[in-house]
């Protein structure tokens, strides 16, 4: 059975009939994010336990005891490389440079050793995130947040 992480979508749905607010690199880049993210369900496979869902929220600082990491519930197995590139679309969000991203994405051991794994996981994961922000909450979900699309610097990371 594959995991959760494995059937990240989105950009196969936007490019028929993409947004007029989709960022004008995403929107440029359409066809190689949709290929890229076609790619990635071969590609995550991987005997690494992996969080799946790192962000700062799921992050907690100890000063004796250093970072753990909560909130288990979208744990799977995957490669290596799934929580490190994860954690790139919450550095730009959080106002790091997409080039700083990309450079740290470039030499982190994990991401570092599987750079088509990484590219793809990330363009899934993005896209994935693009569509999901243009979908209207299930009417017996009060909405926890405000869905919106990602910003321009988002797209431009990926692509």
């Amino acid at each position: 059975m594959p995991s959760t992480v494995a059937a990240l979508h989105g950009w196969d749905e936007l490019i028929s009939d993409p947004p007029a607010d989709l960022a004008p690199a995403a929107r440029a880049h359409l066809p190689q994010l949709a290929e890229l993210e076609a790619s990635w369900p071969a590609l995550a496979d991987g005997n690494r336990i992996v969080h799946g869902d790192l962000r700062a929220d799921n992050m907690v600082r100890d000063h004796d005891r250093g970072v753990a990491l909560v909130d288990w519930a979208h744990a799977t197995t995957g490669p290596a490389c799934i929580d490190a590139a994860s954690l790139a679309p919450q550095l730009v969000l959080a106002g790091h440079a997409p080039a700083d991203v990309a450079r740290l994405l470039r030499y982190h051991p994990a991401t570092a050793s599987s750079p088509d794994t990484t590219t793809a996981f990330l363009a899934a994961l993005t896209g994935h995130w693009h569509r999901n922000a243009r979908k209207p909450a299930p009417p017996d979900c009060a909405p926890t947040s405000t869905a919106q699309p990602l910003p321009a610097s988002l797209s431009s990371a990926t692509a």
